[in-house]
Formats: C-alpha cells, sequence, structure tokens
C-alpha cells in the first residue's frame, strides 16, 4: 500500500512541477506576443507552493533533511537515542501545530480571491496544514521502519558493497 501512495505523491510533485513550468512558459509568451495571460503568476505560485511541500514530504521520507550530527555521533548510544528521540518529538510536535492551526486558517481564507485567477486563497493556505500532515505521517513511517536513532538518517548513507 506505501508503495502506491509513494508513487502517486512523487508522480503528483512531477505534474505540479511540470504544470508550474508550462503556466510560466505559456505566460511569459503570451506576454511577449502581446496577449498576457492574466492569471498565470497566481496560477504558477499556487501550483509551485503545493511542489513545494510534496517535495518537502518526500525529502523527509527519504530522510534528507538538513541535521547537523558532528556533536551527536560522538555521543554514547543512549544518549544518541535521546537526543534523536527529542529531536522527533520536537518535529512532530510542530508539524502537529502546523496542522491544528493551519487548517483553520485556510477555512478563514476560503473567501478570499487570488488576484485575477479567481482561484481562492484557501487552496494556497491549504498546502502548509496537508503537507504538515504528510509530513507527520512520512516520521512516523521512518520512525517504524528504522526506530528512533535511524529514523533521521538519510537513506543515501547506507552503502551496500558490490558483489
Amino acid at each position: 500500500m506505501w508503495r502506491w501512495y509513494d508513487r502517486i505523491e512523487e508522480w503528483l510533485a512531477i505534474l505540479l512541477l511540470g504544470g508550474t513550468s508550462l503556466v510560466m512558459l505559456v505566460s511569459s509568451t503570451a506576454r511577449a506576443i502581446g496577449q498576457p495571460f492574466a492569471g498565470g503568476a497566481e496560477l504558477a505560485q499556487f501550483l509551485f507552493i503545493w511542489t513545494a511541500v510534496l517535495g518537502a514530504d518526500i525529502t523527509l521520507r527519504r530522510g534528507g533533511q538538513v541535521r547537523i550530527d558532528a556533536l551527536a555521533v560522538r555521543l554514547p548510544p543512549l544518549l544518541q537515542c535521546l537526543a534523536a528521540g527529542l529531536c522527533l518529538v520536537l518535529m512532530l510536535g510542530f508539524l502537529f501545530l502546523l496542522a491544528w492551526y493551519g487548517f483553520p486558517l485556510a477555512l478563514s481564507n476560503w473567501q478570499r480571491p487570488m488576484g485575477v485567477a479567481g482561484l481562492s486563497y484557501g487552496y494556497i493556505t491549504l498546502a502548509l496544514p496537508v503537507g504538515a500532515m504528510l509530513m507527520i505521517v512520512s516520521l512516523t513511517r521512518r520512525i517504524a521502519a528504522k526506530g528512533i536513532v535511524f529514523s533521521l538518517a538519510p537513506d543515501d548513507e547506507i552503502v551496500e558493497e558490490p558483489l
């Protein structure tokens, strides 16, 4: 089940990024020939924000978040576990707060129009709480699969010996 979930999310991110590029190309080309596309910038902004949120979740799922572990790797295993646990609790708490306050914010912005495109600003503000929920799922999956200490380690650190 998770394999399909991951693939759908990755393809959606790719489609949104391609859509952003296409909208920018059409908008700039139309402007260059004297027929500006009125909602191009707003539509590209909408697509790019959702692309960034999905990309952040994909990065977190693969362990690609920024981390500085110069001190942590020198700690004894018990303290490494405690430090990783503290980081995970803080990350999950922050993501929960983003979701908790983000959904009411998105609902309050639903009636607000976004420029000339006519889209609701709620679609843009909804990206943050939805992204936070996706990241909570991804982080929980990493903890379940890799344990507390290795859940924050990037996947590319695992090196397999050639046969």
